[in-house]
């Protein structure tokens, strides 16, 4: 796609000017011609200026992570609802110095395609790469209703919610994580500087090393001899594993088969159910069809048998069935939301109560989420603890026998 700088009258009679995207000069024309202008000169440009390097984030991606979505919904949210323009809304969020630089960047590309004629819902869908298909349908869906505040306020409340969730669990993992490094460190100290010290002691005095310590030098001396073998190794096996979740029929098998797990199972089933109900509540509510936003649901979720579950729950609704049918016969929807679900079909409200499914089980999830990492942490510090421990009970050992063996 091309980028042509425009002047032009507005049916007001009021002189414009922006840049819109287009394949070509005579595409450009007939694109603000649909909207409502009369341009004056048409010229191509240079596309729009990357981020200055000192504006950079530190380790910032192509694409616009779900952290710069959820500033930027919640901003537009809040100018939007405040009865400012679309256009004025974007040009305020651009040069808003507190957001982060791409969050800025973004802000001031999107305007460029409003001012150009575009919708704000179709200047996120040509986004090269696009926005999440579930995020511009709900934008093009109220703007077509007339209710673009209440949309962008539920789609700012539903990634913060989401962003929330992600957070505390990150939270919860930085001990664990912490721990397991001090315990990758520890034995790698004692691989690397102990057991060197304490085996030419035993040379020296011509004895045979303890049991324990020969296994410990015999790891050290295989993988320093044979370390190309071992990065081999380790690289085939990620690579297998790489190949397996990618094909579709195996990652299937291996996300129905973790449903069966248990505790992992039991986070699985509550994550996935939060998300379809909240994610499925608010498309359905803001006014997607009921297919639509079961696809788009769909799209969202990670777990490849929730997947499934709700494409079939489509193609069954698609022949008239009602919702709750097919995901009991999915039989991996907990009885309780499907029991919610079916009661919200009989009373016509069916948003209220997925609303109040996602709520229950995002509580649940957060507190088994705690409880298992408030067992995690003293497991995993007596591991590591018996583990170091051990190792360097073992190299103390082969000094004091090295003692004994010096004493006449």
């Amino acid at each position: 796609m091309q980028h042509f700088r425009y002047r032009a009258y507005d049916k007001l009679g009021k002189l414009t000017d922006g840049v819109v995207q287009s394949a070509s000069r005579v595409s450009a024309l007939a694109q603000l011609h649909a909207n409502g202008l009369f341009p004056l000169d048409v010229a191509e440009t240079a596309p729009r200026a990357k981020v200055r390097w000192w504006e950079r984030e530190v380790f910032g991606g192509s694409t616009i992570s779900t952290a710069r979505l959820t500033l930027l919904t919640r901003e537009l949210s809040t100018l939007v609802k405040a009865d400012l323009p679309v256009d004025e809304a974007l040009r305020i969020v651009a040069v808003q110095p507190l957001l982060p630089a791409r969050v800025r960047q973004t802000a001031t590309e999107i305007h460029e395609d409003v001012r150009g004629g575009s919708s704000l819902g179709g200047a996120l869908a040509n986004r090269t790469p696009p926005f999440p298909e579930f995020y511009w349908r709900l934008i093009q869906a109220g703007e077509s209703s007339g209710s673009l505040a209440e949309t962008l306020e539920d789609l700012a409340t539903l990634l913060e919610r989401a962003a929330e969730a992600r957070a505390k669990l990150v939270s919860a993992l930085i001990y664990p994580a912490v721990l397991l490094v001090a315990a990758c460190a520890a034995v790698a100290v004692v691989m690397t500087v102990l057991v060197p010290t304490v085996v030419p002691l035993f040379k020296d005095a011509g004895a045979k090393l303890p049991a324990a310590l020969q296994f410990l030098v015999d790891v050290r001396d295989f993988v320093s001899e044979r370390w190309a073998l071992v990065l081999a190794a380790i690289a085939t096996i990620f690579a297998v594993i790489v190949a397996a979740l990618r094909n579709e029929a195996t990652r299937e098998a291996i996300d129905r088969n973790l449903l069966r797990v248990p505790i992992v199972g039991g986070l699985i089933v509550a994550r996935e159910t939060a998300r379809f109900s909240r994610t499925f509540s608010t498309l359905s509510r803001n006014g997607l069809p009921i297919l639509e936003a079961l696809r788009l649901t769909g799209n969202v979720l990670r777990n490849r048998a929730f997947k499934q579950a709700v494409s079939e729950a489509s193609e069954r609704v698609k022949s008239g069935d009602r919702l709750a049918e097919p995901l009991i016969r999915s039989g991996i929807f907990p009885e309780l939301a499907l029991r919610l679900i079916s009661v919200g079909e009989q009373t016509g409200q069916v948003e209220a109560m997925l609303m109040r499914v996602a709520t229950i089980f995002e509580t649940s999830l957060q507190r088994q989420v705690s409880q298992l990492l408030t067992l995690l942490t003293p497991l995993l510090t007596l591991m590591i603890g018996g583990t170091v421990g051990g190792l360097i009970l073992t190299v103390m050992n082969a000094i004091l026998s090295v003692n004994d063996l010096a004493s006449p």
